[in-house]
């Protein structure tokens, strides 16, 4: 009878934890909605807007395509495959950037001169927004830090912690296979 009674109590308290931590998510997201103000004016904006190089898949992984006018790309053809955000050790094909940029996510790669101690530096603001950043070396970059997002790029020639967590801040989340909550094309609209 204890076994039983034991039984059920887990059973309540986990139907309990999650009825919780679901509405808990529900009343989080509409909040979010609720008080959005939209999305920050192009000229309030971290980086330089960038030119529309497209959005169509290629058919198929290394498939030849128009080169992309940015270093890192900022938008263009792009692999259907999906990289999900979180930081990398291993350099990411300049296809697979552009599709994490048009789900909205934003690229901070570095070159081989950024110091350890700053890789770890980038490593930990990564993780700090890890539903929207992509973390990860470029050697294509030659020297320094690059930060994109769809159809916007900015450089650094060293770390600045504050100007690579502004840029995440208000760049992520512009753009998901459309302009979201306002943004705008920078150089047409």
């Amino acid at each position: 009878m204890s076994r039983n009674w034991f039984g059920t109590l887990v059973s309540v308290v986990v139907t309990t934890l999650s009825v919780a931590t679901m509405s808990s998510l529900g009343v989080g997201v509409l909040v979010g909605l609720t008080t959005d103000a939209g999305a920050l004016p192009c000229d309030q904006l971290p980086g330089t807007a960038q030119p529309f190089e497209g959005n169509r898949h290629i058919p198929y992984e290394g498939a030849p395509h128009q080169p992309y006018r940015t270093m890192p790309p900022t938008s263009g053809p792009h692999s259907p495959r999906v990289v999900i955000p979180g930081v990398y050790r291993a350099p990411i094909r300049e296809e697979l950037q552009v599709h994490v940029l048009e789900h909205g996510h934003v690229l901070v790669q570095y070159a081989p001169d950024v110091p350890p101690a700053d890789v770890r530096a980038l490593e930990r603001l990564g993780r700090r927004h890890l539903r929207d950043v992509v973390v990860a070396p470029y050697p294509a970059l030659g020297h320094g830090i690059g930060l994109s997002g769809w159809q916007r790029l900015q450089r650094l020639d060293t770390l600045d912690e504050r100007t690579v967590e502004e840029f995440i801040t208000t760049v992520a989340g512009r753009y998901d296979h459309d302009w979201q909550h306002g943004a705008t094309d920078c150089l047409t609209g």
